[in-house]
C-alpha cells in the first residue's frame, strides 16, 4: 500500500512539476506572441505608412514640374522629414535589421536630392531638364521602392516563421500535457481504489445528495429572479438594446424600446442588416461595410473589434411612422468570453432626433447673437452706409452678368473690384459671414482674370451673388428684427440729428447766402459756412470709417494700430461722391498697413517709433482741392514694381522708366508686389479699384514720389486724390 501511495506521490509530482513547466511555456509563448505583435505589426504599419509618404513625394515633385510652384517641393520634403523620422523609429523598434533601415534611410535621402534637384531645375529650366538627370531619379524612384518592398515582405515573412514556431512549441507541451494527464489519472484511479475510508466518503455523498435538489431550488429561484430583473430593464429602459450573434442575427432577447424605434415588433432571429438598416439613410456602400465589419469582429479575436470597428455606423437616419426622419444614435460594443474572442456585439441604440434639434436650435441661437456682436458693435449710420453700399455693388454686379454676352476682361475686372470692395469693407467691420461670401464669389472673378480658358458661367456667377445678397440680408434682418434699428430715419435720428430734407437745405442755403452778401459779419459768414454744409458728410466722418478698420487689420499683420492726422480737414462731400472715397479710403488704409508700413522691428531697426502714422492733408490747388494722404512706412517698392511690369509685358528687359512711370503700376489691375495672396491683400484690384472708383465721380488719384529721381527701391510716396467741385454740392 505504502508502495502504491509513494508511486501515486511521485506520480503527482511529475505531474505538478510538468504542469508548472507546461504553464510557464505557455505564459512564455504568449508574451513572446505578444513581442510579435508589438514588434512587427508597428513595423509593417510604418512602412506601409512610408510607400503612402513616398508616393504622395512623388506626387508634389510632378506637380512642381508641371505647375512651376516650389511650395510642391517644400511639402514633398515635409513627407520626408516625416517618413526619415518613421525611419529612426523603425530602427529603435527592430535593431535585429538596423542595417536594412539605414540602407532604406539613405536611398530615400538619395531620391529626395534627386527628385528636389531635377523638380527645382524642370521650374527654373521652364520644363527643361537633362534628360540622364530625370532617368537617375527615375531609377532611384524605382529601386527605393523595390527595396522598401523587399523589406515589408521580408519582415512579413519573419513574422510568419516566429509565429509558426510558437505554435510548434505549444502545439507540442499541450500533447505532452494529454500523456502525462493520463498517466496520472490512471494512478488517481488506483489510489481511490485503495481508500480505507470509502464508507465515509459515500456517507458524505449521500448526504450531498440529499441537499442537491434544496441548493438546486435555491439556485433556480435566483436566476429566476435575475432574470426577471433583466426582463423589466430590458421592457422599461428608453434604449434599444440587443445583441448581434452569428449569423448577423439578433438574438431573441431585446429591449422593447426597439421595437418602438424601428416600429416593428418581429425582430427575434431576424438579419441585423435587413431587421434594422433596410429603411435607413446609409448608403450601400455603409451598409456593406457594416455586413463585412460584423463577420470580421464576431467569433474572431477581440483585436479584430480595434481593426473594424470603425466600419460600424455610429449614426442614421429612419423614417418614422409619423412622416419625418428619425435621427438614431449607436454604439457598439464587443461581448468576449474566456479566451477573449468576441461572442457577440452589443448595440446600444438612442433616438437622438429632439437632441439633434435642440443643438440645431441653440447653433441658430449662436448664430443670430454672433451677428448681433457684430452689429452693435458700430452705430446705426456706419451700418447703413454699409448695407447702402454693398447693395448698390451686388446690384451693378448683377446688371454687368445680367447684360454680359461672354467674357469680358473689363466685365471681370469690375465684378471683381466691386466684390473686392465689399469683402474689405465687410472685413472691417468683422461681419464674418458677409466676408466668407464675397470671398467665394471673388475666386470665381479671379479664377476668370487669371486662367485664359476659364469658361463664362453666368448662372453659377449669379448663385454665388445670391449668396452674398442673402448674407448682407441676413445682417439687415437682424438688424431691423432682432435690434429694432429699422430703416434710415432711424440713423438719422439717433445719430446724425433730426431730419431736414434736400429743400429745406437748398432754401437755407439760398437765405444765408442773401444775408451775407448784404452784411460782411462774421457771424454771418459763419452760419453760411455750417448751413453750407447740411447735408453734406464730412472728410472726419469718411476718414473714421477707414480708421475703425485699422485696429482689427493691425491685429492681423501683428502690427501697432498707426496714428492718425487730418490737417485742414473742414470740407464735407455729398453723398455720392462720399461713398466713393470712403471705400477708396478703406483700400489706401489696407495698403498703407499692408505694404507701407513696416513690422515694429524693422521699424525699430531703422530708428523709428514701433507705431506708425497716417497722415491726411487737404490743400488747395490750381483753383481745387486735393486731399493728400501719406504714411511714414519704407514706400513703394519700386524694383518690385518693376520686376512685376517686365514679367507682365509692360516693359521690356531693355526699356528703363522714370520711378514715376514703374510707380504708376500700382493702379493696374492684377498687379501686386505682395508675396502671397492673403485676405488682406496681395490680388492686384485695390488701387485699381480707388481710381476707379474716383473717376467715375470725376475725381482723379495719382501717386507722387518723395524723390522722382531716385534709384528703384522702396521710395516714400503722397497718395494725391483731385476732388472736383461737384464732389461739394447736391
Amino acid at each position: 500500500m505504502r508502495k502504491i501511495i509513494l508511486m501515486v506521490g511521485v506520480a503527482i509530482f511529475i505531474f505538478l512539476a510538468f504542469s508548472t513547466y507546461n504553464v510557464k511555456k505557455s505564459v512564455e509563448s504568449g508574451e513572446q506572441l505578444s513581442e510579435i505583435r508589438d514588434l512587427y505589426f508597428p513595423v509593417l504599419e510604418r512602412v506601409d505608412a512610408n510607400i503612402v509618404r513616398l508616393d504622395k513625394m512623388e506626387e508634389r515633385f510632378m506637380q512642381a514640374a508641371m505647375i512651376g510652384e516650389t511650395d510642391m517641393i517644400d511639402e514633398a520634403s515635409e513627407f520626408y522629414k516625416q517618413a526619415d523620422g518613421v525611419f529612426g523609429e523603425m530602427a529603435k523598434l527592430y535593431p535585429a535589421r538596423a542595417a536594412d533601415i539605414a540602407k532604406l534611410r539613405s536611398q530615400f535621402q538619395q531620391y529626395k536630392n534627386l527628385a528636389a534637384s531635377t523638380s527645382t531645375a524642370l521650374i527654373k529650366n521652364k520644363g527643361e531638364v537633362d534628360p540622364q538627370a530625370a532617368e537617375k531619379m527615375n531609377a532611384s524612384l524605382l529601386a527605393l521602392k523595390e527595396e522598401i518592398k523587399n523589406f515589408r515582405k521580408t519582415s512579413y515573412d519573419n513574422f510568419v516563421q516566429t509565429l509558426l514556431e510558437s505554435q510548434k512549441t505549444t502545439r507540442m507541451s499541450l500533447y505532452l500535457g494529454l500523456i502525462i494527464g493520463a498517466m496520472n489519472l490512471i494512478f488517481m484511479g488506483v489510489l481511490v481504489f485503495f481508500i480505507r475510508n470509502t464508507v465515509k466518503m459515500t456517507a458524505v455523498i449521500a448526504e450531498q445528495n440529499a441537499t442537491l435538489e434544496l441548493r438546486v431550488a435555491e439556485r433556480t429561484a435566483q436566476l429566476s429572479q435575475k432574470t426577471h430583473d433583466i426582463n423589466a430593464m430590458l421592457n422599461n429602459m428608453s434604449l434599444g438594446v440587443c445583441t448581434v450573434v452569428p449569423g448577423n442575427r439578433l438574438h431573441p432577447e431585446y429591449s422593447a424600446y426597439l421595437s418602438t424605434i424601428f416600429g416593428t415588433s418581429d425582430l427575434a432571429g431576424r438579419d441585423v442588416m435587413e431587421a434594422l438598416f433596410s429603411s435607413s439613410t446609409l448608403g450601400v456602400d455603409s451598409k456593406d461595410q457594416i455586413v463585412v465589419a460584423l463577420g470580421a469582429i464576431i467569433g474572431e479575436d477581440s483585436m479584430m473589434f480595434d481593426f473594424n470597428s470603425h466600419l460600424l455606423a455610429t449614426e442614421m437616419q429612419i423614417k418614422g411612422a409619423d412622416g419625418h426622419n428619425k435621427i438614431l444614435q449607436m454604439d457598439w460594443s464587443p461581448i468576449k468570453n474566456d479566451d477573449d474572442c468576441v461572442d457577440k456585439v452589443l448595440l446600444i441604440v438612442q433616438d437622438v432626433t429632439h437632441l439633434r434639434e435642440l443643438e440645431l436650435a441653440a447653433a441658430h441661437q449662436k448664430e443670430e447673437l454672433d451677428l448681433i456682436s457684430q452689429i452693435i458693435k458700430i452705430s446705426i449710420g456706419k451700418f447703413n452706409d454699409f448695407i447702402d453700399s454693398a447693395n448698390k455693388f451686388v446690384a451693378e454686379n448683377r446688371k454687368l452678368i445680367e447684360s454680359a454676352v461672354g467674357k469680358d476682361a473689363d466685365v471681370v475686372s469690375a465684378l471683381f473690384r466691386n466684390m473686392h470692395t465689399i469683402k474689405g469693407n465687410a472685413r472691417t467691420y468683422e461681419f464674418k459671414l458677409i466676408t466668407d461670401a464675397a470671398h467665394a464669389a471673388e475666386m470665381e472673378y479671379d479664377r476668370l482674370r487669371k486662367e485664359a480658358d476659364a469658361e463664362w458661367n453666368a448662372e453659377q456667377m449669379l448663385q454665388e451673388l445670391d449668396a452674398v445678397a442673402a448674407a448682407i440680408g441676413r445682417y439687415v434682418e437682424i438688424n431691423e428684427d432682432k435690434l429694432g434699428r429699422k430703416g434710415r430715419a432711424s440713423d438719422l435720428l439717433t445719430t446724425r440729428g433730426a431730419f431736414i430734407s434736400v429743400d429745406e437745405i437748398t432754401s437755407l442755403r439760398k437765405m444765408t447766402s442773401e444775408l451775407a452778401a448784404a452784411s460782411s459779419a462774421e457771424t454771418l459768414a459763419t452760419l453760411q459756412k455750417v448751413v453750407g454744409h447740411l447735408g453734406l458728410i464730412p472728410l472726419q466722418r469718411l476718414v473714421s470709417g477707414a480708421v475703425d478698420s485699422m485696429s482689427s487689420l493691425a491685429k492681423e499683420l501683428n502690427k501697432p494700430t498707426p496714428s492718425v492726422e487730418i490737417v485742414n480737414g473742414d470740407i464735407a462731400f455729398n453723398n455720392t461722391f462720399a461713398e466713393a472715397l470712403k471705400s477708396s479710403l478703406m483700400h489706401i488704409v489696407r495698403n498703407s498697413l499692408d505694404h507701407g508700413i513696416e513690422a515694429p522691428e524693422q521699424r525699430v531697426a531703422a530708428g523709428k517709433p514701433e507705431q506708425g502714422r497716417i497722415s491726411f492733408t487737404c490743400v488747395e490747388h490750381e483753383g481745387g482741392k486735393q486731399l493728400r494722404i501719406h504714411d511714414d512706412g519704407r514706400g513703394l517698392a519700386l524694383h518690385k514694381l518693376y520686376e512685376k511690369g517686365v514679367a507682365n509685358g509692360v516693359f521690356s528687359n531693355a526699356e528703363k522708366p522714370t520711378p514715376a512711370e514703374v510707380a504708376e503700376l500700382i493702379f493696374q489691375s492684377g498687379l501686386s508686389t505682395a508675396s502671397q495672396v492673403t485676405q488682406v491683400s496681395g490680388r492686384g484690384v485695390g488701387m485699381d479699384a480707388v481710381r476707379t472708383f474716383l473717376q467715375e465721380q470725376g475725381g482723379g488719384v495719382s501717386v507722387e514720389l518723395d524723390n522722382p529721381g531716385g534709384e528703384f527701391g522702396f521710395t516714400p510716396f503722397t497718395f494725391v486724390i483731385n476732388l472736383p467741385q461737384s464732389a461739394f454740392s447736391f
